[in-house]
């Protein structure tokens, strides 16, 4: 009886013990299986602009996850070892719709990933006139971007709400200038190389500021803005000073004595704003620093020049050349921008870098960051959520 009892108990040792190896044994086959569908990462993506996603469909999926797993569970059944539980595969499901790259979430995260350990490049600098247009309307119809609002920055808005610091934008972690500083490292713009590979448009980060399809009217439209801020602080500026506000005023008296000569003082300081910007925005497309504060030092145009009205192709530099480049005025207007049209226009970029150099029939929504899948072994269930 004791004999009995003794053999009983170890069956039931021996079958628990096999249940516990099973489950096991089909939870490692299960994330292996998780695992091996990531590390069929899309190249291109990882090696050009750092983002790690897997270009596929549900059904594909599934099917990979279905050849792993019962690969892995046949050998088990039909190997030579011994096994008391024969894993059966009764089920299995799959789910990429919260891991699209496509949702700017996503998207944002796998940008901050990548910038804790950034793979550092030199690139060279230099003046190019960018000349991509893009008419290929499967191409536009496709963008990311294709539903955003059109009218997503606006310079006089930025300024009524006030600029941000100099120091906040250098020295600051938040996500906000992660995101800015990967753009500003991997996409090109009017006076500077930084993408790893050729790119369909030149003006890329002038792209994601305006989501136009030519470089040349995303040059435009940031020249345009960079000269309408200019001509509110300049106009500022000459208001505050007064010393330049004194000359103003006796210009006007002398060129309209009487009442008229507040009419003129106010024509005069916008000519004289008017000028000053139109050369700072030479000075800046030639690769020069343009305060973004003017004070007596870095002032370039006295009142009587900018009155006369003189045209040259040149421009003038003043005493002070201390102040912002393009670059930085292109890291101003994107801290300033939308976060999501910022986002999706850098998709933009990057579906049509690589679908031109890599892979036609590359799109950004066709790529996922993970997944999330479940199945049925033997009555057991199991759940797994696999991503970078």
């Amino acid at each position: 009886m004791i004999w009995v009892s003794l053999i009983m108990i170890a069956v039931v040792l021996v079958n628990v013990s096999a249940i516990a190896s099973n489950y096991s044994y089909c939870d490692c086959v299960m994330q292996l299986a998780g695992r091996a569908v990531l590390s069929e990462y899309h190249k291109a993506l990882k090696e050009q602009y750092g983002i790690m996603a897997f270009k596929s469909y549900e059904q594909e999926v599934r099917d990979r996850l279905l050849f792993y797993v019962n690969s892995s569970l046949k050998e088990k059944a039909t190997g030579n070892s011994l096994t008391l539980i024969k894993p059966i595969l009764s089920s299995l499901s799959c789910d990429l719709r919260s891991y699209s790259l496509a949702d700017a979430n996503n998207f944002e995260n796998d940008i901050i990933d990548y910038m804790k350990y950034p793979k550092k490049q030199k690139n060279e600098e230099r003046t190019y006139q960018g000349k991509g247009e893009l008419i290929n309307h499967k191409i536009i119809n496709n963008l990311p971007s294709k539903n955003l609002e059109e009218e997503n920055f606006n310079i006089g808005t930025i300024l009524s709400n006030g600029l941000p610091s100099w120091s906040e934008l250098i020295h600051s972690n938040t996500r906000k200038l992660i995101v800015d500083r990967y753009a500003l490292e991997n996409f090109n713009y009017r006076l500077g190389m930084e993408s790893k590979g050729e790119t369909f448009f030149k003006n890329e980060l002038e792209y994601i500021l305006y989501g136009k399809l030519s470089d040349r009217e995303n040059q435009d439209e940031f020249i345009k803005d960079f000269r309408t801020m200019r001509l509110i602080l300049n106009s500022a500026h000459i208001y505050a000073d007064f010393e330049k506000r004194n000359q103003v005023l006796e210009m006007a008296e002398l060129m309209t004595p009487g009442p008229q000569a507040a009419i003129t003082a106010v024509a005069l300081a916008e000519a004289w704003a008017y000028a000053e910007t139109r050369n700072d925005a030479k000075l800046l497309v030639a690769g020069e620093n343009v305060a973004l504060y003017k004070n007596k030092q870095n002032w370039a145009l006295d009142l009587e020049s900018a009155v006369s009205g003189t045209k040259t192709d040149g421009y003038i530099k003043s005493a002070d050349s201390k102040g912002l480049n393009y670059k930085d005025y292109i890291r101003l207007f994107l801290y300033c921008e939308q976060r999501e049209a910022k986002l999706m226009r850098m998709m933009d970029l990057i579906q049509i870098n690589i679908q031109g150099n890599f892979d036609e029939s590359f799109y950004i929504k066709d790529c996922y960051i993970g997944l999330k899948y479940e199945a049925d072994i033997n009555g057991q269930e199991y759940g797994y959520v696999e991503n970078y």
